[in-house]
């Protein structure tokens, strides 16, 4: 059983606020500071030789340590400061950050940007924080990225600020078009069916380490039906791990393409910060909770659950395969009890194939929906593939993760059956729109709760209950190799024996 770590909130990003227009007339004169290509060269390789279960990794980061010192002041309007800098890191496809100090007074909002303006990343604010004062950014595209605050002049001198490490990503964590030909676009007409719960579904970008990663994660309703923001996603996925605090994750929402083929997703929607509140290493539950609410531009979806223990006869799962934009997966035949093998612990799962699509490295945390609209399980593991559209996939069932164990921090009950009704079930709903009448209960015992430039400057870098009519499973099957399974490494403070971990899951 892994130690659980809880992370208070930290900042609230959305690219649908306080919208920049970057100032490109003299961005040659700012400083421009290089990550360390030795370093992140070796980061790289070390990146791209680790197998075994956790996010699917697309970044590493290297120390790049800047405060206030390393940019410029300027004031490009009356009453208002502006500071910025440059990052740089040779032959990278997007860049990403960690502010390790970022204690900013209400007038303050800071932005990051690619070197030609196009996409603009914020604005991150002060006016919450975590304990470490820490903030992870989303990406920018390029191997140059431009840091800019600004802040009313009064308050200039209160601004700290302090860059620790700079992400480049050798894979780009869009991946347009990257994932196997076979997985469908949520915009193709497969999707039409399920538009509400496409809404629901996230791409996480997960620190983790050195390394950064990405998988999948749904919103979920609850039975309060109250829009506690909360988002289910794999325990394998490594959130709360050594080196991978909640606070870093990052949630990018409606990162999907625009029609269907088209490869044109937008990534600006998004939020940094999260609050780990249960997670279960033997049924593979993790979820957390966003630090604030997702943006009202977003309009997210609260999908619902069923942890009844009766699987389905037919839905979709719907993911980011190898990070890309939003597929959808669609299965005709009846869910059956299985059991997967994940890192020596057995996963009590729902054994599915697919008719149509399949699921990929980064497709891991997705929810699986039945007939009914509901979750049932959250994707654990799998051999299925563009290359073996008949080999089954596993998610963790929801029946198995709803009294998991008796803490608070263990379990989904305490957290989506907050006013102990002993419901099991419930159905998804708009963001703030009336409740829609939950199904039939299913009663369930009550649980005692126990709660490429020229850098100018290259700086020195510091050196289990029983379900309710649970079908009979099939035997353990030893997923060993291929198919909806993600590369990364759950634990990654500096870098594990890469012989203790094995296998590729999802």
């Amino acid at each position: 059983m892994r130690r659980i770590l809880l992370a208070l909130p930290l900042l609230w990003l959305t690219g649908a606020s306080a919208a920049l227009k970057p100032d490109l007339a003299d961005l040659d004169a700012l400083p421009l500071h290089a990550a360390p290509p030795a370093a992140t060269a070796k980061a790289i390789e070390q990146a791209r030789a680790v197998k075994g279960a956790g996010p699917a990794i697309f970044a590493v980061t290297t120390a790049l340590p800047l405060g206030l010192e390393a940019g410029t002041w300027d004031e490009p309007q009356a009453g208002v400061a502006r500071w910025r800098t440059r990052v740089f890191s040779a032959q990278a496809q997007a860049l990403l950050m960690r502010f390790d100090r970022f204690d900013l007074p209400a007038s303050a909002k800071l932005w990051i940007y690619d070197a030609q303006g196009r996409v603009v990343q914020g604005p991150y604010l002060g006016a919450a924080h975590n304990a470490k004062r820490e903030v992870w950014t989303a990406t920018v595209p390029g191997d140059t990225a431009v840091i800019e605050l600004r802040v009313a002049s009064h308050d200039r001198s209160r601004v700290a600020l302090g860059l620790s490490r700079l992400g480049h990503a050798f894979k780009n964590d869009r991946d347009l078009g990257d994932s196997g030909a076979c997985n469908i676009d949520t915009a193709c007409p497969l999707g039409n069916a399920w538009r509400d719960e496409i809404r629901s579904s996230v791409k996480l970008q997960i620190p983790a380490g050195a390394f950064v990663g990405v998988c999948s994660g749904t919103l979920v309703n609850n039975l309060a039906q109250d829009d506690t923001p909360y988002i289910l996603t794999a325990d394998h996925c490594g959130i709360g791990n050594p080196g991978s605090s909640p606070g870093g994750v990052v949630v990018y929402w409606n990162f999907q393409n625009g029609s269907c083929g088209a490869l044109n997703a937008p990534d600006g929607q998004n939020q940094t910060g999260t609050i780990l509140r249960a997670r279960d290493e033997p049924t593979d539950l993790s979820l957390i909770e966003l630090a604030q609410p997702p943006s009202a531009a977003f309009n997210v979806y609260f999908a619902g659950w069923d942890a009844s223990g009766t699987g389905g006869s037919s839905g979709v799962s719907i993911h980011h395969p190898s990070g890309d934009a939003k597929k959808i997966s669609e299965y005709t035949n009846s869910l059956t009890a299985s059991q997967v093998n994940i890192g020596g612990s057995d996963i009590p799962a729902w054994r599915v194939t697919w008719s149509q699509g399949t699921t990929e490295q980064g497709s891991s945390g997705s929810g699986l929906w039945n007939q009914n609209r509901q979750i049932v399980g959250v994707l654990s593991g799998g051999s299925a593939s563009c290359q073996a559209l008949s080999s089954p996939d596993f998610y963790a069932r929801l029946d198995r993760q709803w009294l998991a164990n008796p803490q608070a921090a263990g379990q989904l009950k305490v957290w989506l059956d907050p006013n102990n009704t002993g419901q099991r079930q419930v159905a998804g709903k708009n963001a703030a729109a009336s409740p829609t009448p939950s199904p039939t209960p299913t009663p369930t015992p009550t649980p005692t709760v126990q709660p490429t430039p020229t850098p100018t400057a290259t700086p020195t870098p510091t050196a289990q209950p029983t379900p309710t009519a649970a079908p009979t499973p099939t035997p353990t099957p030893n997923m060993m190799g291929g198919g909806g399974g993600s590369l990364g490494l759950p634990l990654l403070v500096g870098l594990l024996a890469l012989g203790l971990l094995r296998r590729r899951f999802a």
